[in-house]
């Protein structure tokens, strides 16, 4: 089969495009390599979202999954990873691999969304690679249960990071934020819930040189940037909040990237090679939020829809 646009990504943006080509009656393909949701999987609520207020983001994953299973047009495929896409006789080659049983699979698509969205930054310290699920962490949600009465320090000082901080705090004896500036970036709501909480205390000017411990995390060693001196703050987890780096390898050589890697589009989502669109956090853009996603997925699904009429497809 020849589908007419095949989404890469099942977050928010690429749901929200399925959403609307298989409204529009597209024969639709929509490849996830892990499970529908994105990073919406790594927080509990969104509470900026409007018209809802503090929206559970499981329960919105559940919903969008429920109006797609309604669509007969779309066909979703999760655990799948895309290796690469190629143009090949006026269509595009998607080649893909099961994460299930390493099966492959090649199809074509007329036209293709890119909703990949991006991954998260690590430190790139001693210990942060060893300790990855033994006390190293990049998911307030799916492990802060595991840190009960412990003491956890969160690195980062943007919204994620604070976002975390107030989740894992329902958990944790004790957080302490650190941050390499003297300012958080977060807005002003955020900071000043978290200023007030007895459970989180901050290390502003302070950046983070080795993460300790034997079997488990005990401890991350970090150098205050002002005197440099170095101290150990002990603790049973160390959670990583520093950014997000975009999931665009594969693409490199396809499309126009910028130095960061994300992908450069027109207002319509199209990027440098006809026929293939981009939206939500993958794409070179000012604000990353779950708003901003569904509205690129949105506008990348209507234009998708356009230049098919176009083509005559």
């Amino acid at each position: 089969m020849i589908y007419d646009v095949a989404i890469i990504g099942g977050g928010p943006a690429g749901l929200t495009a399925a959403i609307y080509a298989g409204r529009s009656q597209l024969k639709t393909k929509v490849v996830e390599k892990l499970s529908v949701g994105g990073q919406l999987l790594l927080t509990e609520l969104i509470e900026n979202f409007p018209g809802v207020y503090q929206m559970n983001s499981h329960g919105w994953i559940n919903m969008v999954k429920k109006q797609l299973s309604e669509l007969d047009s779309v066909d979703l495929q999760e655990d799948c990873i895309v290796e690469k896409i190629e143009y090949v006789a006026g269509s595009f080659r998607v080649c893909t691999i099961s994460q299930v049983d390493n099966s492959r699979e090649i199809f074509d698509s007329h036209s293709v969304i890119v909703a990949t969205g991006a991954l998260p930054k690590r430190l790139g310290i001693k210990g942060e690679d060893a300790f990855i699920g033994r006390g190293v962490s990049f998911c307030a949600t799916c492990d802060g249960p595991f840190f009960k009465d412990k003491a956890i320090a969160l690195v980062g000082g943007g919204d994620t990071a604070l976002e975390e901080a107030l989740y894992l705090r329902r958990f944790a004896r004790k957080i302490t934020i650190i941050h390499r500036r003297d300012n958080l970036r977060a807005t002003a709501i955020l900071q000043e819930r978290c200023m007030k909480d007895e459970k989180i205390e901050f290390r502003l000017s302070a950046s983070p040189v080795e993460i300790l411990g034997n079997n488990k995390v005990e401890g991350i060693k970090i150098k205050d940037l002002k005197t440099h001196q170095e101290e150990v703050l002990a603790c049973d987890g160390v959670f990583v909040f520093i950014g997000f780096t975009p999931d665009t390898v594969f693409l490199r050589g396809l499309l126009d990237l910028n130095d960061r890697g994300y992908i450069l589009t027109d207002e319509h989502m199209m990027s440098s090679c006809q026929g293939i669109f981009a939206a939500g956090d993958c794409r070179h853009r000012p604000f990353n939020q779950v708003v901003t996603a569904c509205s690129d997925g949105a506008v990348a699904a209507y234009s998708a829809t356009k230049f098919l009429e176009k083509k005559k497809i």
